[in-house]
């Protein structure tokens, strides 16, 4: 008891010690020093004073496991671990010394040799295993280093391609609100159509690197189930009537109402089904249905295309799986979409099954827990049907826009420009701040990387002036092809109020105009102190 008291003390006055200081490490060396002489006593009195064999061998295999122990010492500190091998080194000469007394020299130079070969042994693995050690502690930091030059890639990748593609698509979405022939809008479907594609499956990597780092994350706000699957449905119904395919969504009555999950990942999931469904069915129909039952919502999405073997159904979820080589050629795709579904379907307690026979169809079962809050609000149930309502736009709107790109300046003008609007257009932040300075706004469209003073500087320039001043907050979406997870919430935390990733989709970008223009106006000042009492 008095020894465990001791090491307790001696550990504690030890760790307070300030850092960096290699007091405490001297200090628990020569403790462990005097720790591992007293270990070696009742192998000393073993060894020395017993008289039968088995207490003498047994004394011997205490001396070799304290030895064998004591280079796990070496990993955490080369003094400690020198400090408890010396001890053992010198307690084992004592006892060679001892044993050997009265016997010729020789004898007693050949006890002292072993021991010194015994702990040259030791003392190699020891430093085998700091080896190791070390060789391992490099591994993980180039696991790490790797990962980290990944993302970055990843990321820089993102941008890069999001920029152009930005151009292309948003350019394709105001040429079709304009008159055209019948030739010239389906040229036009084509470079949106592909255009889309690309970036689902810019977005597809992008949600398997996040998958890979275990950096995929699930929101968890309430979402109205029949408005979300609705939204899901919605996009896919002019491409189902194209091959004359039924696509019908029934929602039980028991799967109504608002329930608490993400509604982004919901959607990505449906629309991913829905997706793989239309390119593998040239007749008859889609249909989604959604239930609830013992707590879990149910989704199946049905079709009544090619189906599937059945021996092939679950390596349908592996990364980059196709069921053969003709269905890439025939309908593309980078077979990340169902592996992707699935993990996104486990993070909202769940899961995803398929069944289906060739000629028969395939279903799609999803099953997620998501707990039920309550019914549908009355003044939800009417948007919940009319999901393409857009945003009321208001001609005399003043809106401030910063963008670098003559592109993405270009692209924006038009699409505001079709709503009636006419932003006022700077090139970097530094002009923005001064812009929002000279002039009353309603709303302000902010790029990120931008030259002089990127689109997060100004806005914190901007925040910093409203408070000081008292000023009624102005409105701030991040416009931007950062549009990884982590990069939004930064975004947001910075002061932003809203965010539309590039390749700008028109009505994520009036959805967005729509909300942050919904908020009630207040001050910076006054926002602050409801954060600071809340």
């Amino acid at each position: 008891m008095a020894t465990l008291a001791f090491n307790r003390a001696a550990s504690a006055w030890v760790q307070a010690w300030p850092r960096g200081n290699r007091g405490p490490e001297w200090m628990l060396a020569a403790v462990t020093f005097v720790y591992t002489v007293v270990y070696c006593t009742l192998p000393f009195a073993l060894i020395t004073r017993a008289t039968a064999d088995t207490a003498w061998m047994a004394g011997v295999a205490m001396i070799g496991a304290i030895s064998l122990s004591s280079t796990s010492e070496f990993v955490i500190s080369r003094r400690i671990g020198a400090s408890s091998l010396a001890a053992l080194s010198l307690t084992t000469a004592l006892i060679a010394l001892f044993r050997a007394a009265g016997e010729p020299l020789l004898n007693q130079i050949l006890g002292l040799a072993a021991v010194a070969g015994f702990f040259a042994c030791i003392l190699q693995f020891a430093w085998r295993r700091v080896g190791d050690d070390l060789r391992f502690q490099a591994s993980v930091a180039a696991a790490q280093a790797a990962n980290a030059a990944k993302s970055t890639f990843l990321a820089t990748m993102s941008h890069e391609i999001r920029t152009p593609l930005n151009g292309v698509l948003g350019m394709a979405q105001a040429m079709a609100a304009e008159p055209l022939s019948d030739v010239q809008r389906e040229r036009l479907a084509i470079i949106h159509d592909s255009g889309e594609s690309l970036k689902a499956i810019l977005n597809d990597v992008l949600d398997l690197s996040k998958v890979e780092a275990g950096k995929l994350e699930i929101e968890s706000t309430p979402l109205d189930l029949e408005r979300t699957l609705r939204m899901a449905v919605a996009p896919f119904e002019p491409l189902a009537a194209g091959k004359g395919l039924d696509l019908t969504l029934e929602i039980a009555p028991s799967a109504q109402g608002v329930f608490r999950g993400d509604p982004v990942r919901l959607r990505q999931v449906i629309g991913n089904l829905l997706s793989n469904a239309l390119k593998f069915t040239d007749a008859g129909g889609i249909s989604v249905t959604a239930a609830r039952q013992d707590g879990r919502v149910r989704i199946v999405v049905r079709d009544t295309g090619e189906g599937m073997p059945t021996d092939q159904i679950e390596h349908l979820f592996d990364k980059f799986a196709q069921l053969d080589a003709s269905t890439t050629r025939r309908h593309g795709g980078t077979g990340l979409g169902l592996a992707i579904c699935r993990e996104l379907c486990r993070l909202m307690d769940g899961d995803i099954v398929a069944e289906g026979r060739i000629g028969e169809g395939s279903a799609f079962t999803v099953t997620l827990g998501l707990p039920w809050l309550g019914p549908t609000p009355a003044a939800s149930v009417a948007a919940a049907r009319d999901v393409d309502a857009g945003p009321a736009e208001d001609p005399a709107l003043k809106v401030l826009a910063a963008e670098d790109n003559h592109v993405n300046r270009l692209v924006l003008q038009t699409l505001l420009g079709q709503a009636g609007l006419v932003p006022h257009i700077v090139e970097n932040g530094a002009l923005a701040v001064e812009a929002w300075a000279a002039a009353e706004w309603d709303l302000v469209l902010m790029d990120i990387h931008m030259p002089v003073m990127d689109g997060v500087a100004a806005v914190r320039e901007i925040r910093s002036r409203e408070a000081a001043g008292g000023l009624r907050r102005t409105p701030v979406i991040a416009l931007t092809a950062n549009a990884m997870t982590h990069q939004i919430q930064d975004l947001l935390a910075e002061g932003m109020d809203g965010h539309v990733a590039k390749p700008i989709d028109v009505a994520d970008l009036f959805a967005a105009m729509e909300s942050a223009l919904a908020g009630p106006p207040r001050t910076v000042a006054a926002q602050d102190q409801t954060m600071a009492t809340a």
